[in-house]
């Protein structure tokens, strides 16, 4: 495999990530699991479905959406619809304990946390999840309105979606905290679209590639090479 690729001409769009798979082949897989497969049509629905009910709860452009999600498809298709959305996601370690999530809360300024069930007793401890304005949504934890299956789900209002804005913020990673408490590195859509047209240079990528994530959605690494 190739560590180094030809001159870069510009970014990768992100909102506009699965335009070539829908054009090639709608109907053939985009992401694929041990528990869920999606093609490139349902997954552009999903994500754009996703992204409006997410408005729909009263976030505006801008808003911190923090998620606390083990390595799922879902997840994915939730950083997709931030993009939509124009919100900015904001993953948070899935490891994290109730004062690391407080402190990861407290320095993006979110204003709603998605999260798996598993994690409801560690969140139950901490003293910012209760104060955010969206407070939170549940996955994997019996369903309903405040659920993610039921965001992706269910039919969303009539609304146009903003226009991108590739040099506003549209993520926020935590590092790993070795030298002091974890810091919040902000990218733009354009940044994380040179990251990704650097990779898929270098890696030589092409459509028939089925690449596989090995590290952890929290992570701008494993972010940028899903």
């Amino acid at each position: 495999m190739p560590v180094a690729g030809p001159p870069l001409d510009q970014p990768v769009a992100l909102p506009d990530l699965l335009r070539r798979g829908l054009a090639a082949g709608p109907d053939e897989p985009a992401l694929l699991s041990l528990q869920a497969r999606w093609s490139w049509r349902q997954l552009d629905r999903d994500a754009a479905r996703l992204a409006k009910n997410l408005l729909a709860l009263g976030l505006r452009p801008g808003d911190r959406v923090a998620s606390l999600l083990p390595n799922r498809c879902v997840t994915m298709v939730l950083y997709l619809a931030c993009l939509r959305a124009g919100l900015v996601a904001t993953p948070l370690n899935y490891r994290y304990m109730a004062p690391d999530t407080d402190h990861a809360l407290a320095v993006s300024e979110a204003a709603l946390l998605i999260a798996h069930g598993e994690r409801d007793q560690d969140i139950a401890l901490s003293q910012q999840a209760p104060r955010l304005p969206l407070g939170r949504i549940s996955f994997e934890a019996g369903g309903g309105d405040r659920s993610l299956e039921g965001l992706i789900a269910r039919e969303p209002p009539e609304m146009d979606l903003p226009a991108p804005d590739p040099a506003a913020p549209a993520f926020i990673f935590f590092t790993s905290g070795s030298t002091g408490s974890p810091k919040g590195v902000t990218h733009t859509g354009e940044t994380m679209g040179w990251i990704a047209a650097s990779l898929a240079a270098g890696r030589a990528f092409t459509p028939r590639d089925t690449f596989m994530t090995a590290s952890s959605l929290s992570h701008g690494a494993g972010v940028c090479h899903s």
